[in-house]
């Protein structure tokens, strides 16, 4: 009586919402009280951002400044001052990013404070819907619920460790921005990744290559010579809005790209690169390239590679092949956030294992109720459940559980998986 409200639809759905809300918090509070939006550096901060004279290449990345810039301007005159006053005035509710943030600066500053603002929600909120997106990937390739629902929080949770040596609002409309690319492509909805090509571009130069991850996926839907077609019209799209923003920046100072090979090989040559450590969430963790979080990596990998379909390893392999001589070339030290077209690699990763771990939890269980040792009838607890039916109907469903879990297992590594739709 008392399980049967989770069981609703709109129940479970509000229940995910709130969950979602309060990881993402969690998540951009890491990212926020470590980088802020860059307000102790001013070359980088926000302000040279909306003005657009930030150098070259950051400058590029203006989906969210654009947005924000327009909407002031379209603000009426007598509300944007009433919300500057607001923003400025002595009751700390009213402005909470420097009441929590005391280093983010710019927040304050009244020529800056509405637009710092509309960027801190708007990036907040591509990290939030990010998780649903990631959720939706995890189940397009039809892994275990409870861990399509749960990878997405794990990944959230490191996020703050991927941005190592430099962080930026834009990271977070990527994030979504590419989970919602890989999504639209492997359910075949190829037409709406023309316009969402067109934002994410504005949001980041880099997607112009993240295209190209697409084919796999494409390919599993349509004829080859659709999949070009699609592929050439996206990378014109990508090229064209690249072409105009470098042209509109070309005199800000900077180059188009930071070069950055030889320090990087330097960099990765000297062995204690790999031991270093930063604070995330307040406390000790490694850094970048650190052995640990390799070694974790490695353990991951070695037990979910083989596990996802034939299409995500493509997709990933395609995303080495490009990513990994850009992060090479342009790239900074161990700067992971730089590794981005490889996100959705390994949030399946996570995925593939945490199904494991779940689906031997319910062997485990299975076992211990045929032998016996699942309940204790010689102590009957109210707590427990109440009668033998539902013990028998949960039994069931768990051998149900574990020899489709069996099944699935086997038919991951042959490609797509057949239940798509």
């Amino acid at each position: 009586m008392f399980n049967e409200p989770v069981l609703r639809r709109g129940v479970r759905w509000m229940l995910l919402v709130v969950m979602y809300y309060v990881v993402a918090a969690a998540s951009y509070n890491g990212y926020f009280t470590k980088w802020q939006f860059r307000d102790q550096t001013p070359q980088w901060a926000l302000p040279a951002m909306l003005e657009g004279t930030i150098e070259r290449p950051f400058v590029y990345r203006q989906l969210l400044p654009a947005i924000a810039n327009g909407v002031e301007r379209a603000m009426p005159r007598t509300l944007k001052e009433r919300i500057t006053s607001v923003l400025m005035d002595d009751n700390r509710t009213h402005h909470p990013i420097t009441w929590f943030y005391p280093n983010a600066v710019d927040a304050h500053n009244p020529q800056y404070a509405l637009r710092y603002y509309l960027i801190f929600g708007m990036s907040f909120t591509a990290l939030f819907l990010a998780l649903f997106a990631m959720r939706a990937v995890c189940m397009t390739f039809q892994m275990n619920r409870t861990a399509s629902t749960l990878a997405p929080m794990a990944l959230a949770a490191i996020f703050p460790l991927i941005l190592t040596d430099g962080a930026y609002f834009y990271d977070f409309p990527e994030l979504l921005f590419m989970n919602l690319a890989v999504w639209l492509a492997a359910r075949g909805r190829a037409l709406w990744l023309i316009p969402l090509t067109v934002i994410a571009t504005f949001n980041k130069e880099s997607f112009l290559f993240f295209t190209l991850t697409l084919f796999p996926f494409l390919q599993a839907r349509y004829s080859l010579g659709k999949v070009l077609t699609l592929q050439a019209v996206m990378l014109a799209i990508a090229g064209a809005i690249n072409f105009v923003i470098k042209l509109k920046y070309a005199g800000n100072g900077g180059g188009i790209v930071a070069f950055n090979l030889y320090e990087n090989l330097n960099f990765l040559v000297h062995p204690l690169s790999y031991l270093r450590f930063e604070y995330n969430y307040g406390v000790v963790m490694a850094k970048g390239f650190n052995i640990i979080t390799i070694a974790i990596a490695a353990i991951l990998l070695r037990s979910g590679w083989s596990k996802l379909p034939l299409a995500l390893r493509r997709h990933v392999q395609i995303a080495i092949a490009i990513n990994v001589p850009l992060f090479m070339a342009f790239g900074f030290h161990d700067e992971l956030r730089n590794l981005s077209m490889l996100i959705v690699g390994v949030l399946m990763i996570f995925c593939v294992n945490i199904a494991l771990v779940l689906e031997q939890a319910n062997l485990r269980a299975v076992a211990d109720m045929q032998s016996g040792n699942g309940l204790d009838e010689a102590a009957p607890s109210p707590s427990r459940l109440g009668n033998h039916g539902a013990i028998a109907r949960s039994a069931r469903y768990r051998v149900r559980v574990a020899d489709s879990s069996e099944q699935d297992r086997g038919d991951t590594g042959a490609g797509m998986p057949s239940g798509w739709k």
